[in-house]
């Protein structure tokens, strides 16, 4: 009988806990499904600034703004890599921290200076057991960052790179890819080159066009005030894909947990039925016994 009970508290407790992962996973699918609508309301601001920009660019108008300007070789690197603050979401963390430490790597090997601001506490508690010097941490973002927080950010990112600080501004993060394919990427931010984070027709290099465009003020004066914009906007829409990164891995994590879950307790059932069915055996051998030997 013993064995039993135990089986059956065993079985009680992968109960709760199934009940538990599958109450995460519903929460962490209306976040998902919250976080998506973020970055779906954040899209066309950022698409209608970067075609502007690419216009602009056409004009054929030579720009000398700090934002352009390539230092390279790069002497110093600005790493921003993006985790979360909670954990139970597979190897979401993981996966960026190690993209994280490939990158400052192959930075540090070419001879650069890398300053690592981590965003997260998980990403904060991986540099510290992996001996990293974290130049700045932050844990305040949680997963509804708003534009002034990251803005905030980025001012001092630009203050930084305008003044010479640094030679590069670097992103690690989730990229979203589409509902079901998110992955770890890495982009520079800073100098501007590129229309979009995805790759796309070159800001400061964008072959002038056919059609001409009036300006008021000139196309160089837009271009320069459109570009802070730009880094900001962008850096605000890596924290937004980041987010939904995170929450969609929780879901499929806790997705993971509920059914390893239910076949436990299958399992559980079935032993618990065995020894159940055992001991009644038993307790049927011993009474015929008592009958026999009363005879």
């Amino acid at each position: 009988m013993a064995k039993a009970k135990a089986i059956l508290k065993r079985r009680n407790v992968v109960h709760n806990t199934r009940k538990i992962t599958r109450t995460m996973e519903l929460v962490a699918t209306a976040k998902y499904a919250q976080s998506f609508g973020r970055i779906e309301g954040a899209t066309p601001y950022r698409q209608t600034l970067q075609d502007v920009m690419t216009d602009l660019a056409r004009a054929d108008v030579e720009v000398d703004h700090p934002l352009l300007r390539r230092r390279e070789p790069a002497g110093h690197v600005t790493l921003l890599a993006l985790t979360s603050n909670r954990g139970l979401c597979g190897g979401f963390n993981t996966h960026l921290s190690r993209k994280t430490l490939e990158y400052a790597a192959a930075q540090r090997s070419a001879d650069a200076d890398v300053d690592l601001h981590v965003v997260g506490k998980k990403g904060i508690a991986f540099m510290r057991f992996r001996g990293e010097q974290i130049h700045q941490s932050y844990t305040h973002f949680g997963d509804k960052p708003t534009f002034a927080e990251v803005e905030t950010l980025a001012n001092t990112f630009i203050e930084a790179y305008e003044a010479e600080r640094t030679d590069q501004v670097a992103v690690v993060y989730q990229r979203f890819h589409s509902a079901a394919v998110q992955r770890p990427a890495v982009d520079v931010l800073l100098p501007i080159t590129a229309r979009a984070a995805e790759g796309g027709v070159a800001v400061a290099e964008a072959p002038a066009g056919a059609v001409e465009y009036l300006y008021s003020p000139d196309a160089a004066s837009l271009l320069a005030k459109l570009l802070p914009a730009y880094f900001k906007t962008t850096l605000y829409h890596v924290f937004l894909e980041t987010v939904v990164g995170e929450h969609r891995a929780r879901m499929v994590a806790m997705k993971n947990a509920t059914d390893s879950a239910e076949e436990m307790i299958k399992t559980l059932t079935r032993l618990y039925n065995r020894a159940r069915q055992t001991q009644i055996t038993n307790e049927i051998s011993e009474i015929m016994g008592g009958v026999e030997a009363l005879k």
